[in-house]
C-alpha cells in the first residue's frame, strides 16, 4: 500500500544545511519516496529566497516566508494550505510533524484532529527534559499543559529514533501516546569505499583518532583531551587527533590544545563539506564522540559506515543500535576513555575487527536496505 503523506517542519534540506534533523527528515523522505509512498512537504524560507518550490517525482518541497526565525515555523500561510487541501478531501494518509516547539507542531495537528485526518509527530529529541529545563522552562511548561500534552495523546503515532528517547519523553510530558521506534535512515553511498578490507590496517602511518562533527560544550571533546594527556607516551607517538567542524561556541582552546601541551599530533581543519568530509572519514582510524547527550548521532552512523572504529559514550543515543563487538563503549570519564584508547591503539587488528564490525551494523541505517513495506508495518 502507498501512502500519501503530507510533512510540516520549520527547516528543511536543502534550503537548510545545518542541524542534524534536517538531514534526518530529508533523508527519511526519500526513503519513504524510494518505497513508492508520496511525500510533500511544507516548510519556511527566508525573504531573499526565490524558490517557491522544488519538485521531483513523488518529493514536493514547498516553501513559505515566516515571522522571525525559520526555527519556529511561524508561517500561517502554509497552515492554511493544510486546511485547505483537507477542505477539498484530497486524499491524504499521514501529516508528518518534525520538532516540538514551532508553530507547525502546536497548531497543525488541531486542524488534524478537526477533519479527523491521522498524524505523526518526530520530537527530534526536543523533549529531553534537561532540555526543557536549560532555556524558555515557563514558556515551555505553557505549551506541554495547554497544547503538546493532549497533541501527543491524540497522536497516530510518535516517532522515536531510539528507546531512551521514548523514556525521557515520556518522563516530561507526563501522558500516553503511542510510540513507534525506528532509526534515522540515511543515503549513505557517498559514503561507500572502494579500498579493500584488508588494506583497512596501516603500516607505518599514525593511527588517526578524528572528532568530526559540531563542536559544542554537550561534545565534551575536553574529556578527550584529558584522555590523551594520560597516555603513556609510546601510544601518544603512534596517535594523530584531528578534529573537524565548527566551532560557534568558542570551546576550542588552540593555545592550551597543542602537541607540545597534550603530546598527541593535534591538527584542527574546522568545518569540511563533501569530498573532504568523506576524505577525512576514510582517513580515520578511530571516530570518537563522547558526548553527554546526543539524541542519535548522525556523525556516528557515517563514521562506521566509513569503515571507523567507534569510540563512543553510551549518551550517545545510537549506541544503542551498536553492541560491544561492533563499538567500544566508554562512560564520561576521561581515565577510562584513555584506556579505550590504549585498547584499540596498541593492537591495530583490533581496530581493524572494530572497523568490520561497525559498517556491518552501519547497513542498517541505509535505506536502500530497508524492506518495501518496512514503513507502511510500524505505521499500522
Amino acid at each position: 500500500m502507498k501512502l500519501n503523506i503530507i510533512r510540516f517542519c520549520p527547516v528543511y534540506y536543502p534550503y537548510f544545511k545545518h542541524g542534524g534533523s534536517v538531514v534526518a527528515d530529508y533523508e527519511l523522505d526519500k526513503a519513504l519516496v524510494s518505497q513508492g509512498h508520496s511525500v510533500t512537504v511544507y516548510t519556511c524560507k527566508e525573504k531573499n529566497f526565490k524558490k517557491k518550490k522544488i519538485i521531483t517525482k513523488n518529493h514536493k518541497i514547498f516553501f513559505f516566508t515566516c515571522l522571525g526565525s525559520i526555527l519556529y515555523g511561524i508561517s500561517f500561510v502554509a497552515l492554511f494550505h493544510l486546511i485547505k487541501i483537507l477542505l477539498k478531501k484530497k486524499n491524504v494518509d499521514l501529516v508528518w510533524f518534525g520538532g516540538v516547539w514551532n508553530l507547525f507542531t502546536i497548531l497543525g495537528p488541531l486542524i488534524c484532529r478537526f477533519f479527523s485526518v491521522k498524524y505523526i509527530i518526530t520530537p527530534h529529541g526536543m523533549l529531553i527534559p534537561k532540555l526543557i529545563t536549560r532555556k524558555s522552562k515557563i514558556f515551555k511548561s505553557i505549551i506541554i499543559k495547554l497544547f503538546l500534552k493532549k497533541i501527543f495523546n491524540k497522536a497516530f503515532k510518535i516517532h522515536f529514533t531510539v528507546r531512551k528517547e521514548l523514556n525521557l519523553s515520556s518522563k516530561a510530558l507526563k501522558t500516553k501516546f503511542k510510540p513507534i521506534i525506528f532509526p534515522l535512515t540515511f543515503d549513505l553511498s557517498k559514503f561507500d569505499k572502494k579500498k579493500k578490507v584488508k588494506n583497512l590496517t596501516k603500516n607505518n602511518d599514525k593511527i588517526t583518532l578524528s572528532f568530526i562533527g559540531n563542536i559544542k560544550k554537550k561534545k565534551r571533546i575536553d574529556l578527550v583531551f584529558d584522555a590523551l594527556k594520560l597516555l603513556p607516551k609510546n601510544i601518544k607517538k603512534k596517535i594523530r587527533f584531528q578534529i573537524i567542524g565548527t566551532d560557534s561556541e568558542k570551546v576550542f582552546d588552540y593555545q592550551r590544545y597543542t602537541e607540545e601541551k597534550i603530546g598527541v599530533e593535534i591538527c584542527y581543519y574546522g568545518p569540511l563539506f563533501n569530498s573532504q568530509l568523506i576524505k577525512a572519514y576514510h582517513s580515520t582510524d578511530i571516530f570518537i564522540l563522547c558526548s553527554m547527550s546526543e539524541n542519535f548521532g548522525i556523525s556516528v552512523v557515517e563514521a562506521a559506515y566509513s569503515y571507523c572504529a567507534l569510540l563512543i559514550s553510551k549518551e550517545v543515543g545510537v549506541s544503542e543500535y551498536f553492541l560491544p563487538n561492533s563499538a567500544v563503549i566508554s562512560k564520561l570519564d576521561s581515565k577510562e576513555i584513555s584506556k579505550k584508547i590504549i585498547f584499540l591503539v596498541d593492537n591495530p587488528k583490533i581496530i581493524k575487527t572494530y572497523k568490520i564490525a561497525a559498517r556491518k551494523t552501519a547497513r542498517q541505517f541505509n535505506y536502500i536496505y530497508l524492506g518495501k513495506n518496512y514503513f507502511y508495518d510500524l505505521l499500522k
